[in-house]
C-alpha cells in the first residue's frame, strides 16, 4: 500500500516538527510527512503534489489556515483537511462545520492528533457538514482487551492508545499476572508477546486456546522475529504484528477485530 502523504502548515517551526515526528512514529511508515510555514506555500506545494491529507494551523502569517483548508476542498474535495488552533471559539467552530473535516484545539496529546488523523481518512468516518472534534475521538465500547508485554514503556503506550479508543484494557507484565486475569476475565482480545522474560507467550497460548475458541478470544501475537509467524498458524491466533508496531496499525487492527464475523485469510 502507497504511503499516505500528509501536508503540515504551521509557522511554529518546533511544534510543526514535533507533530511530523509523531505522525511518522505513530504510523510506522505508513504516512510522510512534509512541513511548510504560510499558506502560500502550502498552496505551491499543493499545484506541485498530491496529498491526502493537509493539516493547518489557523493561525498563520498572511493567509489564515481555515482559508487554506477552504481553498483546498473547493479546489480538490478528495483531499481530507483537519484545522487547529489555539484560539477556538463559537464562531469559528461554526464555520469549521462546513470547511474541513477534523477540528483540533490546542493544546492536545500527539494521541488525539493521530485517532483524528486516522478517523479523517478512514472512509464512513466523517459526516459532511460537521467537522469531527476532540470529544468525537472518546467512545465507549463493550470489548476488552489484555496486553500481555514486559516493556514497561510498549505496555503503557498500548494500554493508552487502546483506551482512548475506547476500549477496556487490562495489562500484564508477566505470564503470572496474564494467568490470573485471563482465569478471571473474559477478553475479546488477547495481545501477547511472544518472549516475556524467559517464558514464552506461545506456552501460555497453549493452555488457553480451547478457552479462546469457547469465548470468542481474537488473539494477537506481536514480536520482533517475524520467522514466528509461520509457526502460530495452528494455535488459533488471528494475527501477527511484527514490531515496532505503530499505534495506527495497531489501532485499526483492534476495530477490525471487535468487528462482527471479521476473519483474517493470511497472517
Amino acid at each position: 500500500m502507497e504511503p499516505i502523504a500528509i501536508l503540515i502548515v504551521e509557522d511554529e517551526e518546533n511544534l510543526a516538527r514535533t507533530l511530523a515526528k509523531a505522525l511518522r512514529m505513530g504510523s510506522d511508515g505508513q504516512y510522510t510527512v512534509e512541513t511548510c510555514p504560510t499558506a502560500e506555500e502550502a498552496a505551491l506545494l499543493l499545484e506541485e503534489n498530491t496529498y491526502q491529507l493537509v493539516i493547518s494551523d489557523y493561525h498563520l502569517p498572511g493567509k489564515s489556515g481555515l482559508d487554506l483548508v477552504m481553498q483546498v476542498k473547493a479546489e480538490t474535495p478528495e483531499t481530507h483537511t483537519i484545522l487547529i488552533t489555539g484560539y477556538g471559539n463559537a464562531a469559528l467552530e461554526a464555520q469549521v462545520d462546513h470547511s474541513t473535516e477534523g477540528y483540533l484545539t490546542k493544546p492536545f496529546d500527539m494521541l488525539d492528533l493521530l485517532l483524528m488523523v486516522q478517523k479523517v481518512i478512514t472512509p464512513g468516518k466523517y459526516t459532511p457538514g460537521r467537522a469531527l472534534k476532540q470529544q468525537d475521538l472518546e467512545r465507549n465500547n463493550s470489548h476488552r482487551i489484555l496486553v500481555l508485554e514486559d516493556d514497561h514503556g510498549l505496555r503503557h503506550i498500548f494500554g493508552k492508545a487502546l483506551r482512548k479508543s475506547g476500549y477496556t484494557v487490562d495489562e500484564a507484565a508477566s505470564i503470572q499476572a496474564a494467568r490470573h486475569q485471563l482465569d478471571t476475565v473474559s477478553y475479546d482480545i488477547f495481545i501477547c508477546d511472544i518472549q516475556i522474560g524467559r517464558e514464552r507467550g506461545l506456552d501460555l497460548l497453549a493452555d488457553y486456546h480451547q478457552k479462546f475458541d469457547q469465548i470468542g478470544t481474537r488473539v494477537v501475537i506481536c514480536s520482533a522475529h517475524g520467522q514466528y509467524r509461520s509457526q502460530i498458524k495452528e494455535m488459533g491466533v488471528d494475527f501477527f504484528l511484527e514490531k515496532p508496531i505503530s499505534l495506527t496499525a495497531l489501532l485499526s487492527l483492534a476495530d477490525r477485530l471487535t468487528e462482527p464475523a471479521t476473519t483474517f485469510q493470511n497472517l
